[in-house]
């Protein structure tokens, strides 16, 4: 069914065939957040908001609590904020019986927005290109691994060793697609139901390893489409006795996931202001302008790329990921490929990796691409051949401690996406790396355990 209109839920509601509506915030980390109210309770009350405590914007992707943060902390009292919902995001969420989906923003119980929480900063943005004339549209592709394991088996191997959908590369393959369409055709059914349109489902190089493609859309509805489906495959799987994870680089001797980012902005006549087949690479004044502010704010930004440790390990070049600071025509090794003509033309970022925040993604590039055209911001020639190896181009961070580094001196990046905004993601990832140098690794005992 997908999407809803409130008096359809209503309609359901009546039916019995709706009983319960989930009520959700996007965290830091792209999980959802929230509660599950009793569909009535939506329709009289929810539907104007839902508090929690503002914690889920200081703990980090297992939960972990941190007393560092301005925002939230012992001081403020753990204070609640309010999940307000969009009631243009209400769908079906098919996978869970009788149950309807709603997205929301994020509000101080003052009534004024939350700067940090991820939709409220990429609708910022989106305001920003609608006042200079512009409308984003973005697509996502996010690869992820599919084992044969419950999140208890997994825990008990800790999560080593486990076992794979498929113990073999099926990069395109169909009869390996076929032969598991028992669990994959549930994905691409629920996700259709509940209002994210798919392009394709495709087999990847890893072992276990598939992407999904979405069907293009406004860059707020895709980011919520991304939202969704990464939550709802994980869901969808351990509902069938299977695990999931979107981690950058699940293992060092195979394939990393990637989370690759198609964007474009389009006039109020539906024209995509892109693209120009008069001018050089088919790619409008515009659309360099976009593409230059992109690639001169990518080091800066690289933290909403790549939030995490285990993201530089895939962008470590192991099996084709970008490292490097250039841009290409149709060139898978470049970190922005132009393609497309007409309408389809867009850039693609191929940084990201799939354990991203997609809303925080394209806050970046937009604020960035932006950036670029109020600047003026040209391009250099396209690279061609293997970017990795082409001498003389830029490296980009390749740990999250450089990172770091590049977001903390940055006074464009708190320009343009606020003070607060970078300093609580600095603070994030501060956490992040603290946490990986506290602890003790199996690559430290496989090291130094019996040699040292």
């Amino acid at each position: 069914m997908g999407k809803l209109e409130l008096e359809q839920l209503e309609q359901l509601v009546k039916s019995g065939d709706i009983q319960t509506v989930t009520v959700a915030g996007v965290d830091m980390q792209g999980k959802l957040f929230g509660k599950k109210v009793p569909a009535g309770h939506f329709l009289e009350d929810a539907k104007d908001g839902i508090h929690t405590c503002a914690i889920n914007f200081i703990w980090d992707v297992s939960l972990k609590f941190a007393e560092n943060y301005s925002f939230c902390n012992f001081e403020t009292g753990l204070h609640d904020m309010k999940v307000v919902p969009d009631l243009s995001t209400l769908r079906t969420y098919p996978w869970i019986d009788k149950t309807a989906l709603v997205l929301g923003d994020i509000y101080n119980k003052d009534g004024s927005e939350v700067s940090i929480a991820p939709r409220n900063m990429l609708k910022k943005q989106l305001a920003k290109a609608n006042r200079m004339g512009y409308t984003a549209y973005a697509a996502s592709e996010m690869e992820f691994y599919i084992f044969k394991e419950t999140s208890e088996s997994a825990r008990e191997k800790n999560f080593a060793n486990l076992k794979p959908l498929f113990s073999y590369p099926i990069d395109y393959s169909i009869y390996r697609l076929n032969v598991d369409d028992w669990f994959l055709s549930q994905l691409s059914r629920y996700l259709e139901e509940a209002g994210v349109p798919l392009e394709a489902i495709k087999g990847e190089w890893g072992n276990g390893q598939v992407e999904l493609n979405v069907k293009y859309a406004e860059a707020l509805e895709m980011a919520d489409r991304t939202a969704i489906y990464k939550n709802g495959i994980k869901e969808i799987a351990a509902l069938n006795d299977l695990m999931v994870t979107f981690m950058a680089k699940h293992d060092t001797n195979d394939s990393g996931s990637s989370g690759h980012t198609h964007i474009s902005l389009w006039d109020e006549s539906g024209a995509n202001v892109f693209y120009d087949p008069d001018q050089k690479y088919g790619l409008s004044e515009t659309g360099r302008h976009f593409l230059g502010g992109m690639m001169a704010l990518a080091p800066e930004f690289m933290l909403f790329y790549a939030p995490y440790i285990n993201s530089y390990k895939r962008l470590a070049n192991t099996g084709g990921a970008p490292n490097t600071l250039t841009w290409g025509e149709d060139n898978r090794t470049v970190s922005f490929r132009v393609d497309g003509k007409g309408k389809a033309c867009r850039i693609e970022n191929r940084i990201p990796g799939a354990d991203v925040n997609h809303y925080l993604v394209l806050a970046a590039c937009l604020a960035s691409g932006l950036y670029g055209i109020e600047n003026r911001i040209e391009i250099g020639e396209p690279t061609r051949g293997d970017a990795s190896n082409t001498p003389g181009v830029q490296r980009l961070p390749g740990n999250l401690a450089e990172a770091i580094a590049l977001l903390e001196k940055s006074e464009i990046a708190r320009t343009l996406l606020g003070e607060e905004v970078v300093e609580h993601y600095l603070t994030a990832a501060r956490n992040e790396l603290n946490d990986y140098f506290f602890e003790v690794t199996d690559w430290e005992r496989k090291k130094y355990f019996e040699f040292i």
